[in-house]
């Protein structure tokens, strides 16, 4: 049977994300339809971007403030090197580039599930608004 490191290589199209706190309140970040892309390579970099689909358009070559703000608020993206801990079934990126300026530096932890042709990555709880939550990203693969 292959390794975790070996099934998880590939290009994953986002098939659902949402946030879910212990009392069950979902969150739903990036709408209830949301798209993304994750690209994982055997050179041990990753990418992955993710977008709400109801973003406003820009329009014209001034911009409103409001829409500027939700069309960066409606995505995000980050890349970099990568580990999976076979033992664990984690899956980390030491992040060297995001949308994020925070993140930069920073590390991207992960709970890897895969099967033929999905993965499923749950993150650590986080603070969503007033409460905690555990993400969950189902993806399916592509190439």
């Amino acid at each position: 049977m292959a390794t975790l490191s070996e099934r998880i290589l590939g290009c994953w199209r986002l098939v659902s994300y949402e946030f879910k706190s212990a009392d069950g309140q979902v969150f739903q970040q990036w709408g209830k339809d949301p798209i993304g892309l994750a690209i994982i390579d055997k050179s041990g970099y990753m990418s992955v971007q993710i977008m709400r689909r109801d973003r406003p358009l820009l329009a014209g070559k001034s911009p409103a403030p409001e829409a500027i703000k939700a069309a960066f608020q409606g995505y995000t993206a980050y890349f970099g090197p990568y580990q999976v801990n076979e033992k664990d079934g984690t899956f980390s990126t030491r992040v060297e580039g995001a949308v994020i300026p925070d993140w930069v530096g920073g590390e991207q932890f992960r709970y890897a599930e895969v099967s033929d042709t999905q993965v499923v990555f749950r993150t650590p709880p986080v603070r969503v608004g007033k409460t905690e939550a555990v993400g969950r990203l189902v993806w399916e693969k592509i190439g």
